[in-house]
């Protein structure tokens, strides 16, 4: 026993491990911290079951999705304000166009809004690529686009989808149920593939090279404005999967939803994730807890019988602190660097 505990000491401290957990060690906590959460909601309320679990899991995917589209730009060097108003707007033109569709038919025009949204997005990193004008200026603008074409698509709340499809994000086709299983699939894939894209593909990997320093990745083949036309595609694609969600939570388009909110919490979702704001650093798997946790403190504080007024000026206090954590903990990374 004595001779194995300097060895297992070293192993603990050798490099290889301190290199994983500084790597990967946010992305453990904030997933424990997740689980510690649900475990403290069971215990507030009389029953949970696969109601409250579905529940709360269909609920967060937009969040999710959101924020894993807000990360991918973020890791590359950018700042994707307009995320909200592409989730508003395809969630009407989902609403609009889905309406009395077969399946079949309902799934194509998923397919072709997906890819709208992309190219979409993606010229919107081309003009900033084009014109050098500040990311957070051209995706201020492009979120009032995205509100006002919403509005053209749909005037008002209505449209909807079939129960098949909702069945697909909420695991009910009146988008209320006690089945998680279909959302936690609809949400696993695409997650993974983007994980594994930007982990081990060489496109995927000019993200952080691009978001790291930008004259290092130049030097070293990667084409700056590319990457950043494809970060900015990718965030298309997955704010549309957000608004997917939400029409199928909901059963109808609503074009006067706050896009500019929903965007704050993709933002809050990415820092509490531990992606860092100036690029290079963070994973999606990450931001996967973290945007749950975001959406779950609302059914908590319902627990404790917050008044929803005040619960929301608690959720604005912790997106706060969550920045300034975030902030101590840029500062403290550029000191070691």
């Amino acid at each position: 026993m004595t001779a194995t505990t300097p060895t297992a000491e070293r192993r603990l401290g050798s490099p290889e491990v301190k290199r994983w957990i500084q790597r990967h060690g946010w992305t453990v906590g904030i997933w424990l911290l997740l689980v510690v959460l649900v475990i403290w909601y069971t215990t507030l309320i009389p029953k949970f079951g696969g109601f409250q679990t579905s529940t709360i899991i269909t609920g967060g995917t937009s969040w999710i999705f959101l924020g894993v589209a807000q990360a991918v730009v973020v890791i590359a060097g950018g700042l994707d304000l307009g995320v909200g108003g592409m989730l508003v707007l395809t969630s009407v033109a989902a609403a609009q166009f889905m309406d009395g569709q077969s399946l079949g038919v309902i799934l194509i025009l998923a397919v072709l809004i997906t890819i709208a949204a992309a190219v979409v997005n993606g010229l919107v990193g081309w003009i900033i690529t084009v014109s050098k004008v500040p990311d957070i200026v051209v995706t201020l603008g492009s979120l009032f686009i995205y509100q006002g074409l919403a509005l053209m698509v749909l005037p008002k709340v209505g449209g909807g989808t079939s129960g098949s499809f909702r069945w697909m994000f909420t695991g009910s086709e009146n988008g209320i149920g006690s089945n998680p299983w279909p959302a936690i699939v609809v949400i696993t894939i695409p997650v993974v593939i983007i994980a594994w894209w930007m982990g081990r593909t060489r496109s995927g990997l000019s993200l952080y090279a691009v978001g790291s320093d930008k004259t290092a990745a130049f030097l070293s083949g990667v084409r700056d404005a590319k990457t950043k036309i494809v970060a900015f595609a990718v965030a298309g694609a997955f704010s549309a999967l957000a608004g997917f969600s939400s029409v199928s939570i909901s059963g109808v388009g609503n074009p006067t939803t706050d896009g500019g909110t929903l965007t704050l919490n993709s933002v809050a979702a990415i820092v509490l994730g531990g992606v860092a704001l100036t690029g290079g650093v963070g994973s999606v798997l990450a931001v996967v807890p973290a945007a749950m946790i975001l959406f779950f403190f609302n059914p908590i504080l319902s627990a404790l019988g917050v008044d929803p007024n005040r619960a929301q000026v608690i959720q604005g206090i912790l997106i706060v602190l969550v920045m300034m954590v975030a902030g101590v903990l840029e500062w403290r990374r550029s000191r070691r660097s």
